[in-house]
């Protein structure tokens, strides 16, 4: 046979070749192990230098390498390791293919023009820059052109119909009809040229049935591909449940192959080792029966944290439970037209809130809890994800679904009586949302203004609260005497040294007025109020359930003058003492007093009426 015919078999040989599935090689399943070149295998060396050579390389396994880098220099006597070649990065999907398929078709030919021609492939698959085809086909001196040749000939076929593939599939069809049916693999390959179905009876693999058996009795048989094999169902229970393994193993295609590695500067090298892989599939077909089975739907809400105004609904993960007696498969019912469908079940899904605090898990909901709304879902479509209708929250608070399927929402001759009723917990963390509250609060001393010592409180006017919340510490801290009012709606500079007449804390738990505890205050002067609420986190969102609040200006609704009345002027004022530096008078004095509570007054007047607001 000459070359040329030699190529062309080699091309109808790929014909018949299928990569399909997990890939296996016997140099990949072997231990990483070093390897070095002995010498050149099958080739020519250019008479010109008698050094420069295009054929492959013999290595000290036995095994063959084509060079992969033609800029670099040749293997040499550096270690070489096998690694998978794909699992390299270095090439593309259809490149790997094409390597792949010339090692395993010409990885080690007798014919040196052949080797030398797929080295001259392989090359060009990888790269020639800087040079071209015909300046390594030289070193084959007067077989260069038909090296060239032939090296664009296996790119050819390697390219073409029935050439190098990137994988492969089974397709596997069952056929049950009551007492009967058949089951048939096909083949297909995922060709550079593009997909095609092999040929019927090219290749052979194991078939196990399960819940049926083949024509003689048995359950697993050798088959080949694209032959028809009749079957036999069990009939247990009334429903016919048939299920199918196949697997094809050996099949030597697809893009995997063995790269020697060169751990020097040297080429890595395209092993001859041929690569195998293993295609597997499965397919069942059902009918009805008597069994029954549980069905459950794991949920989450549509959002962790949402305002008021918003529209909430429930995501449903529908499934059976593994322990049903159907083994964790949907149940079917027969149809009016014969066909086969899911049984359909209701979910119905409620929506509990506000509460105050979040939930804790529990089996049931707490009696009495309040209810937002209540939504039904037919699902008749079986296993999936669908969602609920939505529901709109009005108000703060923590807000969680709840869903249940009744088998008596679903008709007996579509499968109710098959059905496990279903009820989910209540509280489960990915079934709540929070709704932040919006808080306000409005604060106001108690006196405005003082003849004499008192005891000055702050009463708080609390909105937006939800109900049943853990209560909240409200601090109020009553800064003074000063001497004069800060302006109003001012944050003055050096607030943290005024003086500190006292700090209260409010227990507040719902919306309403809330008095704080008494603060004395003895000495004259003005005051006024700060309050402070911490921060109420919802851990589990890393939200603030309730937004603390701190509000450090002057408002008049906040502010305390104590001014007491002027004392009985005396008959004979005696001398003030003077000091010795500035003549000034030590102290006030009821002059001195006077003046000061006159500027008091003053500026408290000038504060006007102020607000404050928490949200």
């Amino acid at each position: 046979m000459n070359s040329r015919l030699r190529i062309l078999a080699f091309a109808l040989l790929g014909l018949l070749l299928l990569p399909l599935g997990a890939v296996t090689s016997a140099l990949s399943a072997a231990p990483a192990q070093a390897l070095s070149v002995t010498g050149h295998g099958t080739g020519v060396l250019w008479s010109k230098d008698h050094t420069s050579w295009l054929g492959n390389y013999l290595l000290g396994d036995g095994n063959f390498g084509y060079c992969l880098e033609a800029q670099k220099p040749v293997p040499g006597a550096s270690a070489i390791e096998y690694v998978d070649g794909p699992g390299t990065g270095r090439y593309s999907r259809d490149d790997a293919a094409r390597l792949s398929y010339i090692a395993r078709t010409w990885g080690a030919p007798t014919d040196r023009l052949d080797t030398a021609a797929a080295q001259l492939a392989t090359w060009t698959i990888t790269g020639l820059s800087p040079h071209d085809q015909a300046y390594y086909a030289q070193r084959a001196d007067g077989d260069a052109g038909e090296v060239l040749f032939r090296a664009n000939t296996m790119l050819g076929i390697a390219n073409g119909e029935g050439g190098a593939s990137r994988g492969a599939w089974v397709d596997l069809g069952l056929n049950v009809a009551g007492s009967g049916g058949s089951v048939i693999s096909q083949l297909r390959v995922d060709y550079l040229a593009g997909t095609r179905t092999i040929d019927p009876g090219r290749y052979s693999g194991t078939m196990t049935l399960r819940g049926a058996t083949f024509g003689d009795g048995s359950r697993t048989m050798t088959v080949r591909n694209g032959e028809a094999q009749p079957i036999r169902p069990d009939q247990s229970g009334g429903r016919a449940a048939v299920s199918v393994d196949v697997e094809y193993r050996d099949l030597p295609f697809g893009a995997s192959f063995v790269l020697g590695r060169n751990t020097g500067a040297g080429q890595s090298l395209l092993i001859s080792s041929t690569t195998t892989m293993a295609v597997h599939a499965t397919a069942s077909s059902v009918g009805p029966n008597d069994l029954p089975f549980q069905p459950r739907v794991q949920t989450t809400a549509s959002a962790p944290v949402a305002a008021p105004g918003a529209s909430l609904h429930d995501e449903l993960r529908l499934d059976v439970h593994p322990d049903s007696p159907t083994g964790g498969e949907w149940p079917v019912y027969r149809r009016p037209d014969g066909a086969l469908a899911p049984i359909p079940v209701v979910i119905t899904s409620v929506l509990l809130g506000p509460f105050g605090t979040r939930p804790l898990e529990s089996a049931t909901a707490p009696v009495g809890a309040p209810v937002v709304c209540t939504v039904e879902r037919l699902v008749e479509s079986g296993p999936g994800t669908v969602h609920s209708e939505p529901c709109t929250v009005s108000a703060a608070g923590y807000y969680v679904w709840m869903d249940s399927i009744d088998p008596g929402r679903t008709p007996a001759d579509r499968g109710g009586g098959r059905i496990g009723a279903w009820q989910s917990a209540f509280g489960v963390a990915d079934e709540t949302t929070v709704v932040p509250a919006a808080l306000e609060i409005r604060t106001a001393a108690s006196d405005s203004t003082l003849d004499g010592p008192a005891c000055v409180r702050d009463r708080l006017a609390v909105s937006g609260l939800p109900a049943g919340i853990d209560p909240l510490r409200v601090v109020s801290t009553l800064l003074g005497p000063l001497t004069s009012a800060p302006s109003a709606g001012s944050v003055p500079v050096d607030w943290q040294k005024y003086p500190v007449a006292g700090s209260v804390t409010t227990i507040v738990a719902a919306d309403g007025e809330h008095d704080s505890p008494c603060i004395a205050v003895t000495r004259p002067g003005f005051y006024y109020f700060l309050v402070d609420s911490p921060e109420v986190p919802d851990a589990a969102t890393q939200t603030p359930f309730i937004a603390g609040f701190s509000d450090r200006r002057v408002h008049a609704e906040e502010s305390v003058a104590f001014a007491p009345p002027p004392s009985a002027t005396p008959s004979a004022s005696p001398q003030p003492q003077a000091l010795a530096s500035t003549g000034a008078p030590v102290g006030l004095g009821p002059v001195g007093i006077s003046a000061a509570v006159i500027a008091i007054m003053g500026g408290l007047a000038a504060l006007g009426l102020t607000l404050r607001s928490r949200r």
